[in-house]
């Protein structure tokens, strides 16, 4: 690929499968002292960006023998319509984090928004990058037009030095368009990208990956397969793909649960040294009651993505039962420091408010508590025998004590020094739920079946066969409609975060993009890209 102008030719590179670079036909000029060949130089060191998504964000395949496609996120409509009437006994068999693993299988975007493709032999090709581990119709558009936006600046760059190209100018680039642009972060003085900046971040190839995840699992489990993935990921840049050059760390960007797994991998099981940097978008550091509210009632209120979820508790809470990372998302005891998030109005012993924790322990006292109405979870809530239900008690206080609450403690107040963080502060949240009673009655020998209860009530049997009817209702606070921005005040605080940004995104929308053009109206993209710009400053171009 070369283009001439006089007796000079200028190149462009090219890579074959190896990701070895070459200039097609420069050794075929002629030897005569006028003719020049320029070979327009690409970078070659690789800082590899590894994208993690959010809980359920993950394709998920049976272990069994034939790998059957359990949880697969290629069209929304289909994923939809195959779910919305699954009852809690076929979700509970199916959504297993026993009989479930990551599935590699999912739909790849196909779209390139750069002039010099990322597919195949720049860098292996997406499917090797491991794509289809997330759902396309949440990602798909995202990991396109992030993997374009990275290449975008040093290709136009590179292609400015072609004869013919004088239109195509340097700093037209997508990182050269947040050039001192403000984006009205947090931090007293907000550090916006410079000239200098820009061009030291062109000298570096990012290589788009995706580390999927059993959203089931126990996500210390999780985190340990992804410090052996950021080692393989390293690996492939310095040996195998081509650049030989490779940096020795990795940049890391979350969503949401998948942040969680980014910290305990970074922090707990020592991998920050392998780790240049951070983004985290709406991550829920210290939980959210929304847990709570999924659990007790589903996640009708959400909408769409909400029903495919599961629309009641009948639904949901058998699942979320014995899977721990969901759990591992209840509010911790450090939670709004330790404050008070959950009343049931009338509900203490003198017919006073209680409010819950009343001793910062939201595992004694909510999450492990058997017998009050209230509690997290109800075991006989479609298992009606005896034995069974007591069995399945049994199982789940044994994974809250010894997985779900060792997590959550052990994750606290620990982030790697070089964080970015990006959170919703707009939408309404669940800074705190009420179990408001109602004036709802119903006959005393009304059937259950014949109530048709709305999925936020429950019917509470007192004494002389009368009941009392509650309804779950939401502070309705500020926060991307999942995590509130209280959640977030511990992480804003702590010296390790570099820049905040607080910005009208949804929760489960947080890395919602169309195209490139439509960076310019996603604050949190364009964050995300000035974030990973500025942790490259500190990496020798040479």
């Amino acid at each position: 690929m070369g283009m001439s102008n006089a007796n000079t030719t200028c190149h462009l590179p090219q890579w074959d499968e190896n990701g070895n670079v070459f200039w097609e036909g420069a050794a075929l000029q002629p030897t005569d002292k006028d003719v020049k060949a320029i070979l327009l130089k690409p970078p070659t060191k690789a800082i590899p960006v590894i994208f993690l998504p959010g809980v359920m964000g993950t394709n998920l395949m049976s272990t069994e023998k034939f790998h059957k496609a359990i949880w697969r996120g290629d069209d929304d409509i289909e994923t939809y319509f195959s779910w919305v009437k699954k009852d809690g006994k076929v979700r509970r068999e199916l959504l297993n984090p026993d009989s479930t693993d990551v599935d590699d299988r999912g739909k790849t975007n196909k779209s390139i928004y750069s002039p010099i493709s990322d597919e195949g032999h720049l860098f292996p090709s997406r499917k090797e990058r491991k794509w289809g581990e997330a759902l396309s119709f949440c990602y798909g558009d995202f990991l396109t037009v992030l993997q374009g936006a990275l290449l975008d600046d040093w290709q136009r760059a590179l292609i400015n030095g072609l004869p013919g190209q004088e239109g195509c100018v340097k700093g037209s680039g997508t990182l050269s368009q947040l050039l001192e642009k403000k984006l009205g972060t947090e931090e007293p003085a907000e550090a916006a990208l410079t000239r200098s900046e820009i061009d030291h971040f062109e000298k570096f190839l990012f290589p788009v990956h995706v580390f999927g995840y059993n959203w089931l699992a126990d996500n210390a489990e999780s985190a340990k397969k992804l410090v052996i993935y950021i080692d393989k990921v390293i690996d492939t840049y310095k040996h195998l793909h081509g650049h030989g050059v490779a940096v020795e760390k990795v940049v890391l960007v979350t969503h949401s649960m998948g942040g969680l797994i980014a910290r305990y991998a970074s922090q707990i099981l020592g991998g920050q040294d392998k780790i240049l940097g951070i983004v985290h978008g709406v991550i829920p550091d210290l939980g959210s009651p929304a847990a709570y509210r999924r659990m007790k009632i589903g996640a009708r209120q959400e909408g769409a993505a909400g029903i495919v979820l599961g629309k009641s508790a009948t639904e949901l809470m058998p699942v979320l039962a014995r899977a721990p990372a969901p759990l591992q998302l209840l509010p911790s005891a450090k939670y709004i420091d330790g404050a008070p998030w959950l009343t049931i109005k009338g509900g203490d012993e003198d017919g006073s408010d209680l409010i819950l924790p009343k001793t910062g322990d939201p595992f004694s006292e909510i999450y492990l508590n058997k017998t009050l109405w209230w509690r997290l979870y109800e075991s006989d809530i479609i298992d009606k025998d005896s034995a069974i239900s007591e069995n399945n008690w049994s199982e789940y206080s044994d994974l809250v004590s010894t997985t779900v609450q060792p997590f959550i403690e052990e994750l606290d107040n620990t982030y790697h020094s070089n964080t970015y963080l990006f959170y919703g502060n707009e939408i309404k949240s669940d800074r705190s739920l009420t179990w408001n009673k109602t004036s709802i009655t119903y006959p005393k020998n009304t059937h259950e079946y014949n109530k048709k209860l709305p999925n936020d009530h429950r019917d509470i049997p007192g004494s002389f066969h009368k009941s009392q009817m509650y309804q779950l209702k939401s502070s309705e606070t500020p926060g991307d409609g999942t995590v509130p921005v209280e959640s977030v005040s511990v992480i804003r605080s702590y010296n390790g975060i570099k820049s905040v940004l607080a910005t009208n995104v949804g929760h489960q929308e947080a890395y919602n993009v169309d195209n490139m053009a439509d960076i310019k109206n996603r604050p949190s993209l364009q964050f995300t890209l000035r974030a990973i710009a500025k942790m490259v400053q500190e990496v020798p171009s040479t």
